[in-house]
């Protein structure tokens, strides 16, 4: 573009192209990562199921507008470097409309991603619903006792039946029913991978789930919840995490004194993480390495 004179064949076979080639291939992955980058930082913030359009918006203005301004930027270096006019060069008038019109599809795909899993992972959670619901209605036939949902809390465990033995509770329990955008779902607590803490808020991640914007928020304290939990299944390995046995696939001593916990690759790390984030959630703390050993052995 902006050089008619010269096709793409001819360019091809020049040897000084192909460094100009590998530059602007450079600055193009500057400006993928750097949209990826921005969409992932809107989506712990601003996601687009809570405000729609306040998303939208600041998609609009830090996706595009300003991604727009980091590559003419970056483009205009490029220019000066070589020592050419970049407004003589057509630049203006070919490359950019062009470019903005890249950097605005990018956008799109990522926002159709987002509402392509999403509902997804809705959909799953009916299906889950449904088969709940199912055992729950075997249970009522039968003459089981099953405590009613309270719609006024959040997060609310079931057990079935009633037992007088504590540990014997905690073992029983089934069903977390979490707050979505205008439901109330049911997910099976053996379902759950990982329960978490990021940026002060309690996340639930299930099976499936790789991005963060997908997990579950519910208010309870990491404390709280484990106290819930079947202690067998789940163990909290530090102050923001608890894992659950069946997503584990590996861990690795850290010296002496610290233990980093490999997931399966279905419970990878979340893409809205990055990697020294995900390591500190699934590095066992000092103090909890003992009960981890033991907790680990079966």
């Amino acid at each position: 573009m902006g050089r008619p004179d010269l096709s793409t064949f001819q360019a091809f076979m020049k040897p000084s192209y192909y460094p100009l080639l590998i530059i602007n291939y450079g600055i193009a992955l500057i400006v993928g990562i750097a949209v990826k980058k921005v969409t992932i930082a809107l989506d712990r913030k601003h996601g687009w199921h809570r405000d729609i359009w306040r998303r939208a918006l600041l998609q609009l203005v830090f996706g595009v507008i300003m991604i727009s301004i980091l590559s003419f930027f970056l483009v205009w270096i490029y220019f000066l470097a070589f020592g050419q006019d970049i407004v003589a060069s057509g630049y203006l008038d070919y490359e950019l409309p062009f470019s903005i019109a890249l950097i605005t599809i990018l956008n799109f795909y990522y926002t159709n991603v987002y509402f392509y899993t999403y509902p997804k992972l809705l959909q799953k959670m009916d299906r889950d619903k449904e088969q709940l619901e199912d055992m729950l209605a075997i249970q009522v036939k039968n003459g089981t006792q099953v405590m009613p949902p309270d719609e006024n809390k959040t997060y609310i465990l079931r057990s079935s039946p009633p037992i007088e033995d504590a540990d014997k509770i905690k073992n029983s329990r089934q069903v977390l029913i979490v707050e979505a955008p205008g439901r109330n779902i049911p997910i099976k607590v053996k379902d759950v991978s990982m329960f978490f803490i990021y940026e002060k808020t309690t996340f639930i991640r299930l099976a499936g789930v790789n991005n963060l914007n997908n997990c579950l928020q519910f208010p309870l304290r990491l404390s709280d919840v484990m106290d819930l939990l079947d202690e067998h299944t789940f163990f909290r390995i530090n102050r923001q995490c608890i894992l659950n046995f069946n997503a584990i696939d590996s861990f690795s001593f850290l010296g002496e004194k610290s233990i980093l916990v490999t997931l399966k690759s279905e419970f990878g790390k979340l893409e809205n993480l990055e990697k020294e984030e995900w390591d500190k959630l699934t590095k066992v703390s000092v103090d909890n390495v003992p009960g981890f050993k033991e907790w680990i052995k079966r």
